[in-house]
């Protein structure tokens, strides 16, 4: 009697373990259009910048509208070996830009700008500027996005 309900313990434990291996399913690497698989993808890379400290605290001084804002990610695929001054020996890297314009006028004004650069093998932030720049000078894209003029 014992032996017999030993057995079907063993049983039932083999059976809950074939059907939990069978539910349980191993995630993906994110893929682009061009089947290039990436362990971090865009929204992995904004966090990472957003949680570098310095980042952190550069925004905490001026960003202060999430209505002004513009996040964009851009994946470069083929990246010069130096990119501001900075080593990039990786073959696909995340551009992270955040930024902020300084006001809402009907005119071009400062906008204040975090640019990173995230390995999208390693997660690696590889480097990241933050900068106060006019809006002609940087991209006339971000004003046209928070429909200013």
């Amino acid at each position: 009697m014992q032996k017999t309900n030993m057995l079907a313990a063993v049983a039932v434990v083999v059976l809950v373990s074939i059907v939990s291996a069978g539910c349980v399913s191993i995630a993906e690497p994110p893929t682009t259009d061009e089947g290039i698989v990436l362990n971090f993808n865009d929204s992995q890379a904004i966090s990472i910048t957003m949680n570098d400290s310095d980042v952190a605290d550069f925004m905490s001084r001026y960003y202060d509208e999430p209505d002004w804002r513009v996040t964009r990610t851009t994946l470069i695929q083929e990246v010069p070996e130096a990119l501001n001054g900075t080593d990039m020996s990786e073959d696909n890297i995340w551009k992270v830009e955040i930024m902020e314009r300084s006001c809402a006028c009907q005119k071009i004004s400062d906008i204040y700008v975090v640019e990173s650069y995230i390995s999208a093998e390693t997660g690696e932030l590889l480097h990241v500027e933050k900068m106060k720049v006019s809006e002609r000078n940087y991209d006339k894209e971000t004003c046209a996005t928070t429909v200013c003029h």
